[in-house]
C-alpha cells in the first residue's frame, strides 16, 4: 500500500467536504486507524479549513468548533466500539451500524476553490490585457512611423516634381562634369543644369564617391572674379536635382572637397569634377 499515493487521491478532502458515499468514508476511518501517517495528513486538512475559514469568512464560535470536534471524535470511536452479540452455536452475522459524517463547511471550501480560480483567471486576463496593450501601442508607433515616412516622401516628391517642372519651363543649359581627366576619382561625373536668365542652379549626381564625416563635396561656379562657392552636393542623393545658390554668370562649374561646412577657397588638389558651360 502506499500511504503517499493514498494521501494525494484526495479521499481526505473529500471525506472532510462530505462527498464520499458510505463505503468510501468508512475506507478512510479504517486506513486512518491503520495508518498514522492518514491521521496526520487528516487533522492537518481539518486545520486547514479551519484557518482559512477563519481568514475569509466569519470565525466559528468556540462551541462550534467543539462540537464538529466532538462529531469526529464520536464518528472514529463508534467505529473503533467491536459489536456485540449473544453467543449462539450458530452467530448470525452482525449488521454494521454506518453513522454518516456532516460535512465541513463545503460550502466555505467551495468559495475558496472559486476565490483562487478567479484569482488565476485575473492574473491571466490582466497579463494578456497589459501584452495586448503593449503590441497596441506599437502597432500605433509603427503606424506613426510610417505616416512620417510617408509625409516625408511625399514632400520630396512634391519637391522634386516642382524642380523638374521649373527645369521643363525654363532655359536650362546642361554642363556636364567629369573626372577622367582629374586624379581625385576619374569615374567621377556630376550634371550641373543652369537657367541664367532666372540665375537657378539644379546638381544631378550621376557618380561620387562617399566621404568621411569629416569632408563635403563642394560646387563652385568659376566666373570673372574667380570661383564661387554655390552649394554643399549631397553624393547619396543619385539621379535627383538638388538646388544651389543663384548664379548670374559663370564660365565653368567644378565640385571639390573641402572640410565640413564647405571653404570659402576652393583646394585645388582636391578637384573631383570639372565643366566648361558651352
Amino acid at each position: 500500500m502506499n500511504i503517499q499515493e493514498y494521501i494525494e487521491s484526495g479521499k481526505l478532502e473529500l471525506f472532510l467536504l462530505g462527498e464520499l458515499t458510505e463505503r468510501e468514508r468508512e475506507e478512510v476511518i479504517a486506513m486512518a486507524k491503520a495508518y498514522p501517517e492518514i491521521q496526520e495528513e487528516l487533522d492537518a486538512l481539518e486545520q486547514s479549513m479551519f484557518a482559512f475559514d477563519e481568514l475569509t469568512g466569519k470565525a466559528p464560535s468556540a462551541q462550534v468548533k467543539e462540537k464538529i470536534f466532538a462529531s469526529l471524535e464520536e464518528e472514529f470511536k463508534k467505529e473503533e466500539t467491536p459489536k456485540t452479540s449473544p453467543v449462539v452455536s450458530n452467530p448470525a452475522p452482525v449488521e454494521t451500524n454506518v453513522v454518516k459524517l456532516t460535512p465541513w463547511k463545503p460550502f466555505a471550501v467551495a468559495a475558496s476553490l472559486v476565490a483562487i480560480l478567479a484569482s488565476a483567471a485575473a492574473i491571466y486576463f490582466a497579463g494578456k490585457f497589459y501584452e495586448t496593450d503593449q503590441k497596441f501601442t506599437a502597432l500605433l508607433l509603427d503606424q506613426q512611423v510610417m505616416a512620417d515616412n510617408l509625409n516625408q516622401v511625399k514632400l520630396e516628391y512634391e519637391k522634386t516634381d516642382s524642380r523638374l517642372d521649373r527645369l521643363v519651363a525654363g532655359d536650362f543649359r546642361r554642363v556636364e562634369m567629369i573626372g577622367e581627366t582629374l586624379p581625385m576619382q576619374k569615374d567621377a561625373k556630376v550634371d550641373v543644369f543652369w537657367d541664367q536668365q532666372a540665375q537657378e542652379v539644379f546638381v544631378s549626381v550621376n557618380n561620387l564617391n562617399s566621404l568621411s564625416a569629416e569632408f563635403d563635396y563642394q560646387l563652385w561656379a568659376i566666373g570673372k572674379d574667380g570661383p564661387v562657392g554655390i552649394g554643399l552636393v549631397n553624393p547619396g542623393e543619385k539621379f535627383t536635382l538638388q538646388q544651389m545658390q543663384a548664379v548670374a554668370e559663370a564660365g565653368a562649374f567644378a565640385i571639390t572637397i573641402e572640410p565640413k561646412g564647405g571653404s570659402k577657397a576652393p583646394t585645388l588638389e582636391k578637384l573631383v569634377v570639372l565643366g566648361e558651360v558651352a
